[in-house]
């Protein structure tokens, strides 16, 4: 009998033909997938490169410098997944480009197939009248960008189904033409020899429509007549077969619990287990050094006396309701490290024992980087001053408490004089100086209770809460602050080596109940500025 017509050749090619459809489908739709997730991600870059440098972009093009334009369009094409930048004026107009930019009047879209992806992200400044939008930075990656990418992707796949496929194909050319067909031949040989214990009337047909081995075998048993084999052999094999059952999976289970205590050993995350009596049975590395103590002292310790606060409490409650429990906490260890923790408490029944399994997760840093974020988005940069998004909270806030105590507010907005002089003088370094510095002063000039924001450029507003429900009081106390802000400003600024005196000009909007518009109010107090500017130069 040829291999093609054996009952191996068949099985071989019914198998593999489907697999190998079934590998080409796959691995198309995983190619298709991994595009996709590819071109998801350079797009979410190209977003976040967009908005985090739409700020500087827009100061300066708001400055028209365009020296800095260039350089900065020329760092952001330094990116790994970005081709081309530009950077252009609200009507159009191109004032820095950088890379290889596309011409956008032949495609535009971020279709799936699409030559280039792009983001537009729109350049807005805010001054004293509103919003203006003065410009656009267009990021674009090409799809050579994606492409690249995906040869990684495509390697990867095809090495493992070429791997996958030799390996599956060799086992099962040994299963099947080494175990199988042999096996089979042999139970043909053993089951013409069996003899029945009494002769049996009726004949044995087994209808088979191959001429493989399995045709070979029912042809043999047709011709089994004579004897069957004892009863008592067949229980004795099924005994000797259970007792090798009942020792392989003892022998597993053992394997698999040496299996687990070796992984959480290893394991980098730090984990504990804990018997219900609150004794530590097992702790890792990581768990000992996360309290920078040592695992044999950490052993000894016992959850009942935990420092950990809410640790006690939460491992009772689990141990009680058989639930998991997860909580976040702050902790100082011996060594006086400031970390916050998230625990997680799984309850486990072993050895006919509740015990608890402790994981860890450091969320220290990551705490510390969402609050420096949180600051970034409500303080200005240079000043570390409340920016117009934290100033304009603050103000509704304090309008709201303002109605309620029936108290006064006064918002005074302040301009530097001289301030483009310096900078055009001096260089924007000189006039960054002169900010911080202005800065310090507004802080100490006025009580803790009260806000000093930078909107933007040499404009600053001051915040007065509190000033009472008389309006001459509150007139009297705002008129004192402007004064003492006057009186600090006109000091002498040493900035290096340069001695610039300034004075600042100062609109006053004193009110108890106006509507509650923190956008109107600012801007009255902005005109208000300028009235006083005007009368300045009379």
């Amino acid at each position: 009998m040829d291999y093609l017509h054996s009952l191996g050749g068949r099985l071989f090619k019914l198998v593999f033909g489907a697999y190998l459809v079934l590998a080409i489908l796959v691995t198309i739709v995983q190619l298709v997938i991994e595009y996709s997730n590819i071109q998801s991600l350079i797009s979410s870059d190209l977003i976040s490169l967009g908005k985090s440098f739409s700020g500087g972009v827009t100061e300066a093009m708001w400055e028209l410098d365009r020296p800095l334009l260039n350089t900065m369009s020329q760092g952001i094409s330094q990116s790994s997944n970005v081709t081309g930048v530009r950077i252009s004026s609200a009507d159009g107009v191109t004032f820095a480009v950088a890379g290889t930019v596309p011409d956008m009047t032949s495609s535009e879209s971020n279709a799936f197939f699409a030559p280039f992806l792009f983001n537009s992200t729109p350049l807005t400044k805010y001054s004293s009248t509103g919003k203006r939008e003065i410009g656009q930075l267009t990021i674009f990656s090409d799809r050579s960008v994606a492409l690249k990418r995906i040869m990684h992707s495509f390697t990867v796949i095809l090495i493992n189904s070429i791997v996958k496929t030799l390996g599956l194909w060799i086992i099962f050319y040994l299963v099947v033409n080494r175990d199988l067909s042999h096996h089979l031949s042999k139970l043909t040989e053993m089951v013409s020899r069996i003899k029945f214990a009494s002769e049996s009337n009726e004949s044995i047909s087994l209808e088979y429509p191959y001429q493989d081995e399995l045709g070979e075998l029912a042809e043999s048993m047709v011709s089994m007549q004579e004897r069957l084999i004892e009863a008592r052999k067949e229980l004795e094999g099924v005994n000797s077969s259970l007792e090798n059952t009942v020792a392989e999976r003892t022998q597993s289970l053992l394997e698999a619990l040496n299996f687990s205590e070796t992984i959480l050993l290893s394991s980098p995350l730090p984990m504990a287990v804990y018997k219900s009596n609150g004794e530590c049975a097992l702790t890792n590395n990581a768990y000992a050094t996360l309290f920078d103590i040592s695992k044999s002292a950490l052993l000894e310790k016992n959850f009942y006396s935990s420092e950990m606060p809410g640790f006690r409490d939460h491992c009772l409650a689990a141990l009680a309701h058989h639930k998991a429990q997860k909580i976040e906490m702050n902790f100082v260890t011996s060594r006086g490290r400031s970390l916050c923790l998230e625990c997680r408490i799984l309850p486990t029944h072993t050895n006919g024992e509740d015990h608890l399994l402790v994981q860890l997760i450091d969320l220290t840093e990551r705490k510390r980087i969402e609050e420096d974020l949180r600051h970034h988005a409500f303080h200005d940069p240079l000043t570390q001053l409340p920016n117009r998004r934290l100033l304009l909270d603050r103000l509704n806030q304090a309008i709201h408490s303002s109605k309620r105590q029936r108290s006064h507010l006064a918002v005074l907005f302040l301009d530097l004089n001289k301030f483009k002089w310096l900078n055009d003088t001096y260089g924007h370094d000189v006039g960054d100086q002169m900010l911080i510095e202005v800065a310090r002063r507004l802080t100490q000039s006025i009580r803790t209770t009260d806000t000093v924001s930078r909107l933007g450029g040499d404009e600053f507003v001051v915040l007065l809460e509190g000033l009472g429900p008389d309006m001459e009081q509150a007139k009297k106390f705002t008129v004192s602050v402007s004064d003492k802000i006057r009186m600090s400003l006109s000091a002498d600024f040493i900035l290096g080596s340069i001695h610039h005196q300034s004075s600042v000009s100062i609109g006053m909007k004193i009110f108890l109940d106006d509507g509650g518009d923190p956008d109107q109010i600012l801007k009255e107090a902005d005109e208000a500025m300028y009235d006083a500017k005007k009368a300045e130069t009379r």
